[in-house]
């Protein structure tokens, strides 16, 4: 018997993302996709194939060792790395074709030596902080760092770039000002007779709140996954999950009133109950940390995990089992079962974090395969958000 836990991907739903984020963008905005971290947790090997047909051209990652795998898989359009250059990974820019983001002269220069070294022009893009303060140049130094740089055999300046702190907010003071802050250095350099094919600095919160900033080309992570980055509006954004994640009971037992379940006896029940026990955990990427705070769904009813959650297995308190439930019968992690779903927000909201850590720590021992069909009410999504019920 094959071990019932998967992680299963809907390429309908990848492909619906894509197509909500592009009904919010002028017609000549590009798409970067943005794939790092595995695609987010969803599975390079899946979703790649799926955006380069739907024409991404542009792909961004946060490690050389990201860009060696598209480049594994076959991939052979254009790679940003979106985080720091490092020196001793300086050979991977020229021989991975790499496009890194250029924030101080030190960094140009080496990069130069190296592309001139193996007879290569690399794409470079100028990068700025606007507000982020994690990494790029001043804005003031912008003119001074763009000269600098173009004055460089090996580099072609092919972008300019920044990086919103706050796009999701409600509160949209402070990346109004960096939306600001950006547009003046742009101006001012394209005033000086500079000229960047690529320029950007919206994310998925900045696709969605700031249609002023989508400027040639857009960053799109998390929406492309199915997540709006506010919790508040996931539900009215359009937005598909694009992973569910799902399992089957392996074993039933009845108990007693006042038995423990578990590592450390943490849980006790109240009355008889039946105790599922599921094969998924925290090896798995199910958190101890949501011991006593997660919730399952069974043929379209929420059920609690109960006791320490263990590294490869979980159990699930059915109460009296009513319902019936047999081994083998599917369980519900993180999608839906009759008119009932569970999101990564919903998890998320309840240990204080945010989609992008739920999804990124499901771990690589549970497969992720291509799901069966279509996503449920896709198509009439799409075509809400089209009339602007998209947040």
């Amino acid at each position: 018997m094959t071990r019932p836990t998967q992680g299963r991907i809907s390429t309908n739903a990848l492909r619906h993302n894509l197509r909500l984020i592009r009904s919010r963008l002028r017609k000549e905005t590009r798409v970067m996709g943005v794939v790092k971290a595995n695609c987010y947790g969803h599975e390079a090997s899946i979703c790649l194939p799926i955006l380069c047909d739907a024409g991404i051209d542009i792909f961004g990652v946060a490690t050389i060792g990201e860009a060696e795998t598209l480049r594994q898989l076959g991939l052979d359009r254009r790679i940003v790395l979106l985080t720091t250059p490092f020196f001793s990974e300086r050979s991977a820019f020229v021989t991975l074709d790499i496009e890194p983001l250029i924030s101080d002269i030190e960094t140009a220069q080496w990069l130069s030596a190296t592309a001139e070294a193996a007879g290569k022009v690399l794409r470079a893009h100028i990068y700025i902080d606007t507000g982020m303060t994690r990494n790029g140049a001043k804005p003031e130094d912008a003119a001074h760092l763009t000269e600098k740089v173009a004055s460089l055999p090996g580099l072609h300046i092919q972008g300019l770039s920044s990086h919103f702190a706050t796009s999701e907010s409600l509160d949209r003071s402070f990346a109004l000002r960096q939306s600001a802050t950006f547009d003046q250095v742009y101006r001012e350099l394209c005033g000086t007779g500079w000229t960047f094919e690529d320029v950007h600095i919206a994310n998925s919160g900045g696709i969605l709140n700031f249609p002023e900033a989508h400027y040639t080309l857009v960053r799109p992570g998390l929406s492309l996954y199915g997540y709006h980055p506010l919790e508040e509006l996931q539900a009215t954004s359009g937005l598909e999950p694009v992973m569910s994640v799902k399992t089957a009971v392996s074993s039933l037992s009845k108990v007693p009133a006042k038995t423990s379940i578990s590592y450390g006896r943490r849980y006790f029940t109240e009355h008889d109950s039946v105790i599922a026990t599921l094969p998924i955990g925290y090896g798995d990427g199910i958190m101890r940390l949501l011991t006593g705070k997660l919730d399952v769904l069974i043929a379209g009813k929420p059920f609690p995990v109960v006791g320490t959650i263990c590294m490869d297995e979980v159990m699930v308190n059915l109460g009296s089992n009513d319902s019936g439930t047999k081994v083998g019968e599917e369980v519900i992690l993180i999608g839906r079962s009759g008119e009932m779903q569970i999101t990564a927000w919903d998890i998320a909201s309840r240990i204080g974090t945010i989609p992008y850590e739920i999804t990124t720590a499901i771990a690589n021992r549970l497969p992720r395969v291509i799901a069966e069909g279509s996503e449920e009410g896709v198509e009439t999504e799409l075509n809400h958000a089209q009339q602007g019920t998209i947040e």
